[in-house]
């Protein structure tokens, strides 16, 4: 089974800033909850994403199994009433081909500069120019089952926001990875691939906030409130 839980995070809070001061701790509570909540107490999947706002942050966990809301309480300082999961599955399960979505993906896009050496390896180096990265979305969009709609005036339907570099400690050393936020809008093509991408992910990095995709449904073109992007 997967779940898809939302946790409403006070910054504020001892604990939370705590946790919220490197992606690394974040990914250690998570994967700590998961587990803890996994039946086999065994976490193989875990994706997560931070949305930060201004005095309530999101943490989305897609996870197989429910976590343990127990963990959240103590290493976020969350309260049982901001802790909200449900199972996943039946909302995959309408998932149809041409429907469209409202999306929001925080991702880490990469790519790999040749090697001139036969047998060695290229680099592999973060994207930072915006165009390009929303080339590597539309890569990453065909094969994860999706699309995303080209407007009239011949641009795809996405902007890209908060680019930058996200540096946090790991093991004593220092990793420095590329974040880039995509909002748009998606249609799906290939339902079976669409569902795979939401519940493992789209890119790198997906252990430490990165590669989780969310949608919510379109808004009515007639209402002046736009949904958040998750």
């Amino acid at each position: 089974m997967t779940t898809f839980t939302r946790i409403r995070i006070n910054p504020r809070h001892r604990a939370a800033r705590h946790a919220l001061a490197s992606n690394e701790r974040i990914h250690a509570i998570v994967q700590r909850a998961a587990a803890a909540g996994s039946p086999d107490g065994n976490q193989q999947r875990t994706l997560w994403r931070l949305d930060p706002g201004h005095t309530v942050h999101a943490l989305y966990i897609v996870s197989s199994g429910y976590v343990n809301a127990a963990v959240i309480q103590e290493q976020l300082g969350a309260e049982l009433s901001d802790i909200a999961t449900c199972s996943y599955d039946p909302f995959l399960g309408q998932l149809a081909t041409g429907q469209q979505w409202r999306f929001r993906l925080k991702a880490n896009p990469t790519k790999n500069i040749g090697s001139c050496q036969p047998g060695v390896r290229g680099k592999r180096i973060p994207i930072t120019k915006q165009d390009e990265q929303i080339e590597w979305l539309t890569r990453q969009a065909s094969r994860c089952g999706f699309h995303v709609p080209i407007n009239r005036l011949d641009v795809p339907e996405v902007i890209v926001r908060d680019s930058g570099a996200v540096s946090f400690m790991r093991q004593d050393r220092q990793v420095t990875l590329h974040s880039a936020i995509f909002d748009g809008f998606l249609a799906i093509d290939d339902p079976a691939a669409f569902r795979q991408a939401l519940i493992t992910g789209i890119g790198r990095g997906r252990g430490y906030g990165f590669g989780l995709l969310t949608i919510v449904p379109v808004p009515n073109p007639a209402s002046d409130d736009m949904p958040a992007g998750a």
